[in-house]
């Protein structure tokens, strides 16, 4: 595990902690210094919608797809973040997306 990873399981960690804003200092620290880390804007997305941040959170869960649209566990949070927000036809379109993606990963499984 490298210390980006370490660091944002401390970020997961305080969070489940309920040391919200800590959560977020920490993310939003590793954010200016790994702007293209998936990982960090996934992570980023769930604590802004477990808080109830669901701008912020369909922002930072816009920049983990940016990086890769196919990104599986992007797609789900986009969906669960469109739920929230009430956009009925987002949340449709990204679980449509989510599920086609499902089905190719567990296909390149069942190939290898």
């Amino acid at each position: 595990m490298n210390n980006s990873e370490e660091t944002i399981e401390d970020a997961i960690l305080a969070f489940t902690m309920g040391e919200t804003r800590d959560a977020l200092d920490i993310l939003d620290k590793l954010i200016k210094e790994n702007p293209d880390s998936i990982d960090v804007w996934r992570a980023l997305a769930e604590v802004r919608l477990s808080n109830g941040q669901l701008d912020q959170a369909e922002e930072a869960c816009s920049k983990a797809l940016e990086l890769n649209p196919d990104d599986l566990t992007s797609v789900v949070s986009l969906a669960r973040i469109l739920v929230n927000k009430g956009d009925k036809e987002g949340a449709e379109a990204a679980s449509a997306k989510a599920r086609v993606l499902g089905w190719k990963e567990e296909l390149a499984d069942e190939n290898e």
